[in-house]
């Protein structure tokens, strides 16, 4: 990981935020799944669309996440995401929230995101997989959990941890077990978001501090009444049951009780579960079941659309739409921790992400994912030494299960069921 500082700092900055956060800027009724006009604004970024190519799908993602300040909920936040310079894709928010002991979650938090993402991002493949090899299959889904570790929280070693993605295929289909074998391979092999967190992605890491711009992009007061979300008729998200996968054997659910101050190795699951939305006008169109087997984590049901170059509004955000915003969304969870762990003064962050995501041979035998590389932007508005800002930056980012995940290589196990039987 490539990490560096960018020095920003001006004096009207500091009394621009200090106006700012003085006055009522009122309070903003969000919901978890919004469209936008207008498209992110990056501070840190400066980013572009990707190079096309012909027989390949190339975008770059960003992503600019804010606070949402409440009383009594630091957790609140949201990203706005939208590949850059691509026709057809909106622009979406996705408002986030950590549940606990004392309160259930009002948004999903960061990673039912990045683990709705990894997991519908399969399923895409695996629908493209399918209309490839022009296999009879029936009913498909997708389960997918993914296994969080902390060690030593709240202290300078603070340290997150994706450990392992597991990801099963569940078919039914009179197709022999050998196609249906190759049908899985190249699923796998198509699986963007598996490339990312399976292999070590170059990530290119820095600090901003301060600026001119926090007059006019900073938190505002918030609140998201309602886990209801409709767009043009579309219900974009809800609340639901503990999701029921046949292929996952769920644990318990995290103990939320004294969590803030354990120094202890903390371990956790999410878990996702996708199939189609069952829209003949929109065949791309998923349904995501997901949950953070935490206490005071709810169940939430997200659409997801990766119907591409079809000339038409799109649903919902892509599934890479979630990926990208989950892992700016974890990131400023730590952000928002750490600095009560520290004790620091810091009045205001960001988070700024631009993903470059690619498959090559589109919709043929040989299609192959990658996440190529990741943008990351931590920032940030203090009053605080330098270089103190450099070790919130530092412990946040190591910190964040979602960079770890794209940083390293994570182990992921697969298995293919079909008819209820799992044949590898």
């Amino acid at each position: 990981m490539n990490t560096r500082t960018l020095s920003l700092m001006t004096a009207a900055s500091i009394a621009f935020a200090t106006a700012t956060f003085a006055g009522d800027t009122g309070t903003i009724t969000y919901q978890v799944v919004t469209r936008l006009d207008g498209m992110p604004l990056a501070t840190a970024l400066s980013p572009g669309a990707a190079a096309q190519r012909d027989g390949a799908i190339r975008e770059n993602i960003l992503s600019v996440s804010e606070r949402i300040l409440t009383p009594g909920n630091p957790m609140l936040k949201y990203s706005k995401v939208q590949p850059v310079g691509v026709e057809g894709f909106g622009v979406w928010q996705l408002a986030s929230d950590e549940g606990g002991a004392e309160h259930e979650q009002t948004a999903p938090n960061p990673l039912t995101y990045l683990t709705s993402g990894i997991a519908s991002n399969l399923y895409t493949s695996l629908q493209r997989a399918v209309e490839v090899m022009g296999l009879s299959v029936g009913d498909m889904r997708v389960e997918v959990e993914v296994f969080y570790r902390y060690d030593a929280p709240f202290t300078p070693d603070w340290a997150g941890f994706t450990d392992k993605v597991v990801a099963n295929i569940l078919i039914d289909s009179d197709e022999p077990a050998e196609k249906l074998a190759r049908l899985k391979e190249m699923a796998l092999r198509g699986w963007v978001a598996g490339e990312g967190v399976g292999n070590e992605t170059k990530i290119d890491v820095a600090l901003a501090v301060n600026g001119s711009h926090w007059d006019d992009r900073h938190a505002v007061s918030g609140a998201i009444p309602d886990p209801v979300s409709r767009d043009n008729g579309a219900m974009l998200s809800r609340k639901t049951p503990l999701p029921t996968p046949e292929s996952l054997e769920l644990g318990e659910d995290l103990s939320m009780e004294g969590f803030m101050g354990s120094s202890e190795v903390i371990e956790f699951s999410v878990v996702a579960l996708v199939d189609s939305a069952d829209d003949s006008d929109h065949p791309y169109l998923q349904r995501i079941n997901a949950r953070a087997l935490q206490q005071g984590y709810t169940g939430w049901e997200l659409l997801a659309d990766d119907s591409y170059g079809d000339g038409r509004t799109d649903v919902a955000p892509t599934s890479l739409d979630y990926l990208t915003a989950g892992t700016s969304l974890c990131l400023m969870s730590q952000l928002t921790a750490v600095p009560m762990a520290l004790q620091l003064n810091i009045a205001d962050f960001r988070v700024e992400h631009l993903f470059s995501y690619r498959q090559d041979g589109f919709m043929t035998a040989g299609m192959a994912g990658f996440t190529d590389d990741v943008q990351t932007r931590v920032v940030v508005n203090s009053v605080e030494p330098q270089e103190v800002l450099e070790q919130f930056f530092r412990i946040s980012l190591s910190a964040c299960f979602a960079g770890e995940a794209f940083d390293n290589e994570t182990p992921i196990e697969t298995a293919l069921y079909v008819n209820g039987a799992r044949i590898d």
